[in-house]
C-alpha cells in the first residue's frame, strides 16, 4: 500500500526535504493524530483508502530517510503520479512527461513495487478493451519499472495472452480429433475468434517482453489453420488465419517461414476461386479425367486392346485446348497427366506392347504440367525406351513392327557355330541351339503365301530345265539344275516382293540375320548352316 507520509502531513507545499525537520514532521503528526481521534470512524481518508494510526505512523517513519524524504516530496508535487501509487487512477496516462529523476536507479527502484501492480492492472484493462491507444500511453510509462518488476507489472496481460493461446489450442485439438464442434456451415466463425482472442493493432504495442508469447500466438494460429485445411473442404479460413497472423509484429528468422506458408494457401485459395468461377469447363475436363481411368480398366481387364486404348485417348480431348487452359486447371491438368501415365504403365505391364505404351508416355510429356510431374513423365520415358531396345522384335512382330506376336505363328530355327577342327583326321566339332523367333499371325499368312511361289518356282523350274536338258542333249540332270537355279532366284525375289508389297520384312536367312535376337550372334560367327568337316 502507498501512502506519501508528506502528503498525510499536509508538508507538500515545502520547497525543499531542509525544511521539513523532525519538529515538523513532529507537529504535523500531533495535529494528524487528533484528526484521526476527532473522526467519526478513527481513521484518515486517503485516496478511498482508510489509513489507521498505525498506518499513518508506519509511512511517516520513512521519513528519517534524506532520499526517501525527497522522493516523497517530488511525489506530492507530482499530483497524477501520487495519485495513480495511491489508487491507480489513469490520469497519469495523459500527457505523461519524462522527468529528470526517472532516471535515477534509487528513484526508480523506490517506486517500481508500488508502481508495477497498478501498472499491470491498467494495462490489462486497455489491452482486453483493445485500446491500442490508452495502452501505448501507459507503456510510456515503462521507465518507472524496475528491471525487478517486470514479470509483476507484465503478469496479467501475459496470462491474459496465454490463457487465449491454450482455448486455440484447444479448439485446434478438437479438429485434429475429429470432435470440433464446428462443421463446414460454420468453420469460418473461428476467424472471428482469433481476431477477438489476438488483437493485432494492441498486441503490436507491446514491448519486446511479450516476442516469444508473439511467436506462441502466431505458431497457434498456424497450427489452427493446418488443422482446417486438412479437415476442412476450405481455402477461405486458412487464407483468413495465415493472413491475419501476418498482421502480428513476428521477428528473427520465423517470420519467413509464415509469409511461405501464406504464399501457398493464398495459391490454392485464388485457384479455388478460379475454379468456382469456371466449374463448367472443369466439369468437362474432370470428365475427361474418368474416361482416361475408364480406359486403364479395361487395358488391365484386356477387354480392350493397348492400340485401341491410345488411340481412344488420343480422341478424347484436344491437347492444346487443355494446354491453353488458365492456372486454374493446374490440377485437373496434372491428374490427366497422371492417369494417362499410368496407362502407358498398366499397357506394358499388362498386355507387354511397348511400343503403345511409349507413344502413351509421350502424349503425356505433351501436356502442360509442373516440374515435379514431367521429371517422373520423362523418367518413365527412358526407362520404356530402354526396354524397347531390349525386347524390340520380341515382344513385337520383328517383319511388320506393328502387332503382337502369336506363339502359334513363330520361325523355328537352327543355328550353329564351328567350336574346333582338323585336318588330320578330318574332323569339326560345333555347337548349334535353336532359336524361336517371334511373329505375328498376319505376317505368317504373308510369308506362307510368298513360300508357295517361291517353291512353285523353284519346282518349276527344275522340272522345266530338265525337260529342256533332255530334249537337248540328254544333259537332264544339268539342265534341272541350271533350272532349278533360276526357280530359285526368281522364287526369292517373288518371296521377296510380296512381302515388300505387303510392307513388311521377308522371312529370308538374309533378313533374319538383321533380327535383334540373330545380330549380335551372327556377328560372333554363327551361321545358318551346319559346319562340314
Amino acid at each position: 500500500m502507498y501512502v506519501n507520509p508528506i502528503e498525510i502531513l499536509g508538508l507538500s507545499n515545502a520547497t525543499d526535504t531542509t525544511s521539513i525537520d523532525n519538529e515538523i514532521v513532529k507537529k504535523a503528526k500531533r495535529k494528524l493524530f487528533a484528526d484521526i481521534d476527532l473522526s467519526d470512524n478513527g481513521v484518515f481518508e486517503y485516496y478511498g483508502l482508510q489509513l489507521t494510526k498505525g498506518n499513518c505512523e508506519k509511512a511517516i517513519d520513512e521519513l528519517t530517510n534524506n532520499d526517501i524524504k525527497e522522493f516523497y516530496l517530488y511525489l506530492a508535487n507530482n499530483k497524477p503520479l501520487n495519485e495513480f501509487l495511491a489508487s491507480g487512477k489513469e490520469a497519469i496516462f495523459k500527457n505523461f512527461k519524462q522527468d529528470s529523476i526517472f532516471k535515477l536507479p534509487e528513484f526508480v527502484k523506490f517506486i517500481s513495487p508500488y508502481f508495477a501492480p497498478k501498472f499491470d492492472k491498467a494495462l490489462l484493462t486497455a489491452f482486453e478493451n483493445d485500446n491500442a491507444d490508452l495502452t501505448k500511453a501507459i507503456l510510456n510509462t515503462s521507465s518507472l519499472i524496475a528491471q525487478t518488476d517486470l514479470n509483476s507489472a507484465f503478469k496479467s496481460v501475459s496470462n491474459n495472452i496465454q490463457n487465449k493461446i491454450a482455448e486455440i489450442d484447444e479448439i485446434t485439438k478438437d479438429i485434429k480429433n475429429e470432435e470440433s464442434a464446428y462443421d463446414e456451415d460454420d468453420i469460418e466463425d473461428v476467424v472471428q475468434i482469433v481476431k477477438e482472442h489476438f488483437p493485432t493493432s494492441t498486441l503490436n504495442c507491446l514491448p519486446q517482453y511479450f516476442q516469444s508469447q508473439i511467436l506462441k500466438i502466431a505458431n497457434s494460429i498456424n497450427y489452427l489453420s493446418n488443422s482446417i485445411w486438412d479437415a476442412f473442404d476450405t481455402t477461405q479460413v486458412p487464407n483468413d488465419l495465415t493472413e491475419y497472423l501476418l498482421t502480428l509484429n513476428i521477428g528473427g528468422l520465423d517470420r519467413p517461414t509464415f509469409e511461405n506458408n501464406f504464399k501457398i494457401i493464398n495459391k490454392k485459395h485464388i485457384e479455388r476461386i478460379e475454379q468456382a468461377k469456371n466449374a463448367p469447363l472443369l466439369k468437362k475436363w474432370a470428365t475427361v479425367l474418368l474416361k482416361v481411368r475408364d480406359v486403364i480398366k479395361k487395358v488391365e481387364n484386356k477387354t480392350t486392346s493397348s492400340n485401341e486404348a491410345y488411340q481412344n485417348i488420343k480422341d478424347l480431348f484436344d491437347l492444346s485446348e487443355l494446354n491453353s487452359l488458365p492456372s486454374f486447371a493446374d490440377e485437373i491438368r496434372t491428374q490427366i497427366g497422371y492417369s494417362i501415365r499410368s496407362l502407358s504403365i498398366s499397357i506394358w505391364n499388362k498386355q507387354s506392347d511397348i511400343k503403345t505404351a511409349l507413344g502413351t508416355i509421350n502424349l503425356a510429356l505433351q501436356i502442360n504440367v509442373d516440374k515435379e510431374a514431367k521429371e517422373k513423365f520423362k523418367q518413365d520415358q527412358t526407362e520404356l525406351s530402354e526396354l524397347e531396345k531390349k525386347y524390340r522384335g520380341v515382344l513385337v512382330c520383328h517383319f511388320c513392327d506393328k502387332n503382337t506376336p502369336d506363339e502359334s505363328s513363330k520361325i523355328s530355327k537352327t543355328i550353329y557355330k564351328e567350336t574346333s577342327r582338323s585336318y588330320i583326321p578330318r574332323r569339326v566339332q560345333f555347337s548349334y541351339v535353336d532359336i524361336d523367333i517371334p511373329r505375328c499371325k498376319s505376317c505368317q499368312v504373308i510369308h506362307s503365301k510368298g513360300s508357295e511361289k517361291y517353291w512353285m518356282f523353284l519346282i518349276g523350274g527344275i522340272v522345266a530345265g530338265a525337260i529342256i536338258g533332255a530334249m537337248v542333249d540328254e544333259h537332264f540332270i544339268i539342265g534341272g539344275l541350271i533350272g532349278g537355279a533360276i526357280g530359285w532366284i526368281v522364287g526369292n525375289s517373288m518371296e521377296s516382293s510380296l512381302s515388300s508389297k505387303e510392307g513388311i520384312k521377308d522371312a529370308s536367312d538374309s533378313t533374319l540375320q538383321q533380327h535383334p535376337l540373330l545380330y549380335q550372334r551372327m556377328k560372333e560367327g554363327w551361321t545358318f548352316s551346319k559346319p562340314s568337316a
